[in-house]
């Protein structure tokens, strides 16, 4: 009787045992839990349609909830700081872009490139210069005979000061010979709203932010920043051949904290790869004059960042602030 006792014992414990090394296995298996993913841009903007639309088929991959949430403030300090006082467990992503480089190059955020591992770049977005359709000016040429004649007249919007809108626009009146009064937002769904309103006489804006109300005939493209002209543009000027050599694109990648570990890296840069494949975000890079060419992952958007790291660095002390 003792003997039998013993043995269901011993079963019994057995399965409470092989129970909770599979109940260890399912929490310790990456990723088993909400990713929460942060960007600095309001809505509307060029990083949120990017961050939304790569996370369409991501959710499906990991089989995990993603939320996405804006923490704006200081052209992205307040999200790297957050980003620095979080775990370095992959539970926590960040979408990355120039003027997080700048903001860094700065020193306005406690994070630094040593501190950011990349996952992947999905948008190598072009710059351009936009004006209402309907406005006071028909193209970049009037906007720079303008701006000739009163120093400071012109209002660009940009978002963010220091970041790549505010660098774009500012190597285009270097160029030209003129001086544009540059006026921050919070995001390219921002600038829109501004400069149909008046507020500015042109925003910086990648096609991505401006679509749909060029497709409305609300706002046109007076010059890109590119070497040739776009597919979808055919009438639109590169600031290259109004003789001005400046081009210059927004790129919008994906990052986590420097010392995740190289698994939790992996599945994220493989589900990364495979989400950004998926027709659905190919057409996104279609519709918005990208190309495949604009994906980046692993080693490779890591040695991108580390390549435009001392750029913005040199840029920022150009700019005075540094």
């Amino acid at each position: 009787m003792k003997r039998l006792l013993f043995s269901a014992l011993v079963a019994v414990m057995a399965i409470g045992l092989l129970g909770q090394s599979d109940s260890t296995y399912a929490e310790d298996k990456y990723p088993s839990k909400q990713i929460n993913w942060y960007i600095h841009s309001s809505a509307g903007g060029g990083t949120d349609i990017f961050s939304r639309t790569a996370a369409l088929r991501l959710r499906r991959i990991l089989k995990v909830p993603i939320v996405i949430s804006t923490m704006s403030g200081g052209s992205g300090a307040r999200m790297l700081n957050h980003m620095m006082e979080q775990p370095a467990d992959g539970y926590t992503i960040f979408s990355l872009t120039n003027s997080n480089l700048a903001t860094m190059a700065r020193g306005r955020t406690t994070a630094s490139r040593e501190n950011i591992t990349g996952i992947a770049r999905g948008c190598y977005d072009p710059q351009s210069l936009v004006i209402k359709s309907k406005g006071t000016y028909k193209d970049i040429q009037s906007v720079l005979a303008a701006a000739k004649e009163k120093p400071g007249g012109i209002k660009v919007g940009v978002a963010h000061m220091a970041s790549i809108d505010h660098v774009a626009s500012y190597a285009l009146a270097q160029a030209a010979g003129v001086e544009f009064e540059f006026v921050p937002f919070k995001s390219g769904g921002e600038i829109i709203v501004a400069l149909l309103g008046d507020v500015v006489d042109m925003g910086v804006l990648n096609p991505s932010e401006f679509m749909g109300q060029y497709e409305a005939g609300e706002v046109k493209p007076a010059v890109f920043l590119v070497a040739d002209r776009l597919e979808q543009f055919p009438d639109t000027p590169t600031a290259k051949e109004l003789g001005y050599d400046v081009e210059m694109a927004t790129w919008r990648g994906v990052g986590v904290k420097a010392g995740t570990p190289d698994d939790v890296v992996k599945v994220l840069r493989d589900a990364f790869q495979k989400s950004m494949s998926h027709k659905i975000y190919q057409s996104y890079l279609a519709d918005n004059s990208m190309g495949p060419e604009s994906i980046l992952t692993g080693e490779e958007w890591d040695a991108f960042l580390d390549s435009k790291w001392p750029i913005w660095q040199e840029t920022m002390k150009e700019l005075g602030y540094i």
